[in-house]
């Protein structure tokens, strides 16, 4: 027993010097480079053969550890109809001069809003790139942690455009900076680089007191540089909404052109005024849900855990190792892929690093993910 112990305090050591000395994180996807980074980024399986043998210990830097430290999201239906929307959505934009529409993806927490968000950039960016190898088709922001003042909005896209470098000395972070308006620059390479689509997440982070400024500047990119908008995040529909209410709350001279509403006659031989139904100011939205379990399908949830499956790359991986366990992970995971993700990435490298090469249930349990 003290011998396994030890045996184990060793592995554990050795497990938390190889994190230390790991490779730094990915670069991340609101710096232009980033996002260039992310959209040509080709993630590829290891070849197992040419993997470090069974019952070899793996060192920091194994490509399989960083392999399944992020493997492929596996897609659904729901996510391949929204990228399909949102493809349509850009091509009717992009060939027109007028009534362009914007869009939302709203569901909660951990369903692959933020996933399906830079898939549809991703997929716009490689059309685009095609045809024109010298554009900036996508710029993809998140909402600034200070979103009261229009100016921080415009900031966020010239960071990623690299029109507004971070303080290059630890002396300049230390002293105060102004935050200059910005909004010339950046109107002038997004004009020049011919951007199409914005891409705006964090949306569940701000109020929409906040985002009712700024909406008129989303309004100006768009009627004037063609520039589509999809927001992003859990309620970002209901903020948006709001949003736009309040920025577009009628005046009294809006309210005066209401009344020049045609009159027809009603069943009751009087005149009345026909007022539109519906409301342009309301925006598509792509709703995510967290993925159900049906009894006896295996076309919803199970299809996500054999694409999984697929993906990995271990030594002595059973046959449906995931597919067995189908209602276990719902169960543990609420059909959440952030949480799936999670939990199958975690248990693909324990697995790695501890010698045994399969996803059991042993060590799907070992995993904690919350909940």
């Amino acid at each position: 027993m003290a011998t396994s112990a030890a045996a184990r305090a060793e592995r554990e050591q050795r497990i938390l010097d190889q994190t230390r000395a790991a490779p730094m994180a990915p670069r991340w996807v609101f710096t232009l480079q980033g996002w260039n980074a992310y959209v040509h980024e080709m993630i590829q399986r290891p070849d197992i053969a040419e993997s470090a043998p069974f019952g070899t210990p793996v060192i920091s830097d194994d490509p399989r550890l960083r392999y399944h430290a992020h493997l492929r999201l596996v897609t659904h239906a729901a996510f391949d109809a929204a990228l399909l929307k949102a493809h349509r959505l850009l091509l009717v934009n992009r060939n027109r001069r007028e009534g362009l529409m914007d869009r939302v993806i709203d569901g909660p927490p951990g369903t692959g809003k933020s996933f399906l968000l830079r898939a549809i950039g991703r997929a716009f960016q490689e059309s685009i790139e095609d045809v024109h190898s010298d554009r900036i088709p996508v710029v993809h922001i998140t909402a600034p942690q200070d979103a009261d003042n229009v100016v921080n909005w415009v900031w966020e896209i010239a960071e990623f455009l690299g029109l507004a470098p971070a303080p290059a000395t630890e002396d300049q972070v230390r002293q105060p900076r102004r935050t200059p308006d910005l909004s010339q620059p950046v109107r002038h390479v997004l004009e020049r680089r011919w951007t199409q689509l914005l891409l705006v997440d964090g949306m569940q982070r701000i109020h929409p007191d906040q985002l009712a400024p700024v909406l008129h500047y989303f309004d100006f990119l768009r009627e004037q540089l063609g520039i589509t908008t999809i927001f992003c995040g859990t309620a970002a529909r209901e903020i948006v909404r709001a949003a736009r209410m309040k920025a577009d709350s009628l005046s009294e001279a809006q309210r005066g052109m209401s009344l020049r509403a045609p009159l027809i006659a009603g069943p009751d031989g009087k005149e009345h005024r026909v007022l539109p139904q519906a409301d342009p100011s309301r925006l598509p939205v792509t709703w995510l849900d967290p993925i159900p379990l049906y009894s006896g399908d295996q076309e919803t949830w199970p299809s996500i855990l054999r694409g999984f499956e697929e993906n990995l790359c271990l030594h002595r991986l059973s046959p449906h190792a995931l597919v067995s366990q189908a209602q276990y992970l719902h169960a543990r995971t609420g059909g959440y892929l952030k949480l799936l993700s999670q939990l199958i990435c975690q248990t693909a490298i324990t697995a790695i690093e501890e010698g045994t090469e399969d996803i059991t249930r042993e060590l799907l349990e070992d995993i904690d993910i919350g909940g």
